[in-house]
């Protein structure tokens, strides 16, 4: 395991922070996951302590190891970027605001990386993330593949991801119908409409990463939403919580508040041991979970969706695409009619090539259930859908499944344990 900052834009003081986690056990050929979370704005810290990661808090004083993690198959890099994300830090005034800025900037940490650690070399690289990665993580493996050809790039999987802003915006009404948020045919069904058309003609004369006229829906949705499971709008200050719609939440955070033990996460890496064990210099920077400067700033308006990008990766590389059943604001209805309408190798959607499309079936993990997959071929590669029955975004024990399925199933592994993930928990209680 180590920790620390790579310099990515020296003349402003910019840096990323990272940090790294050994497979627990080794294997024929060696792996390496480059974690992103999303926002933009929150810190990948976030996946490696509350989803994928070896460790997780019980309580505020102790941390006991997630045998969810995906660690368990490879090795895990945990980057905070863009620049001001975060652990990572920037001059003011220098922020970023492009997707290509970024993925230049992703670039010039591996370079560096290399340099300090040239094994990354010998691994196959997969990048992985959720929500505002899913632009993140083609613009990086964009870059990869056409000016950094010495790393061995296989693969992107991407769980809830914001992709093609088109159909997103165009999902929440009926999403939020079939979920019990808003009644069919009511006043507040026909006010968003009316917003949803005012948006799809804003759509219709140039499709940016965010849409301001489009930003309306989610706000009537959570603020003037019908009953579901949980409480009835605006009783007591609540809202739906946007990461899984069947939990509520304090307003106007909807989500953010969740899951529960970030508040032991915040308190953790403000310690001042905590951040010597990781080479934290706190006069430089202090964490927190998402930075509103960057979510601000980096609003990508001169940069193309990265749904555009997606038909040339998958001639290269396979892509996984994830969801969960209750996420809303970067749900799989989106993302099934993103797939559906994406021309990719002169086919469209998950076209088997002779006029069929490849059949959505169970998905089954120790003979239960988990949720539905499909798998279209492309040559050699091939791009999965997959619907979790339970909410996945920032829900590491969920995100269980999907490593074992597509790490630990896939390829047999060398059982060969590492003694430094016990060393940690004894070292950092």
């Amino acid at each position: 395991m180590h920790a620390g900052y790579l310099p990515v834009d020296p003349k402003h003081h910019g840096a990323l922070f990272f940090w790294h986690f050994a497979s627990k056990y080794t294997s024929d050929k060696p792996r390496t996951v480059i974690w992103f979370n999303g926002g933009p704005g929150s810190s990948s810290l976030i996946g490696a302590w509350a989803e994928i990661g070896p460790f997780r808090f019980q309580d505020e004083n102790t941390i006991i190891e997630n045998n969810g993690s995906w660690h368990m198959f490879v090795n895990l890099l945990f980057v905070d970027q863009p620049v001001g994300t975060g652990f990572s830090y920037i001059d003011m005034g220098a922020l970023i605001h492009e997707l290509d800025e970024m993925a230049n900037h992703f670039v010039s940490f591996l370079d560096r990386y290399i340099e300090v650690f040239p094994e990354l070399l010998q691994n196959d690289i997969y990048l992985a993330g959720e929500s505002f990665a899913g632009q993140y993580i083609p613009y990086i493996a964009k870059e990869i593949l056409t000016k950094r050809s010495k790393l061995k790039l296989r693969g992107l999987l991407i769980g809830n991801g914001w992709i093609d802003p088109v159909t997103i915006y165009e999902s929440y009404l009926p999403f939020a119908v079939a979920n019990n948020l808003v009644k069919n045919n009511s006043v507040l069904y026909n006010d968003i409409s009316n917003q949803l058309r005012i948006c799809q003609r804003a759509l219709s004369k140039e499709v940016h990463v965010f849409e301001e006229e489009c930003y309306l829906i989610m706000n009537q949705i959570l603020s003037d939403g019908a009953m579901n499971n949980h409480y009835t709008r605006k009783e007591k200050g609540r809202c739906v919580n946007v990461y899984d719609v069947r939990l509520d939440d304090t307003w106007p955070h909807c989500g953010t508040n969740w899951p529960p033990e970030m508040k032991y996460l915040t308190l953790y890496l403000h310690r001042q041991d905590v951040m010597s064990h990781i080479h934290v210099d706190s006069r430089k920077s202090e964490w927190a979970r998402f930075s509103y400067s960057i979510f601000k700033t980096f609003r990508a308006y001169h940069s193309e969706p990265s749904v555009k990008l997606l038909p040339d990766l998958l001639q290269k590389i396979p892509i996984v695409l994830y969801s969960s059943e209750y996420d809303l604001i970067c749900n799989h209805w989106a993302t099934e009619k993103m797939i559906d309408t994406m021309t990719w190798n002169n086919r469209t959607g998950f076209d088997m090539g002779n006029g069929t499309l490849a059949p959505l079936v169970p998905w089954i993990v120790d003979n239960e259930p988990v949720g539905l997959i499909r798998t279209a071929p492309n040559r050699w590669k091939w791009s999965t859908f997959i619907e979790e029955k339970e909410a996945l975004l920032a829900v590491g024990t969920k995100l269980k499944i999907l490593s074992v399925h597509y790490f630990g199933c896939k390829w047999e592994i060398e059982v060969e344990l590492a003694e430094d993930d016990e060393e940690f928990i004894e070292e950092i209680n």
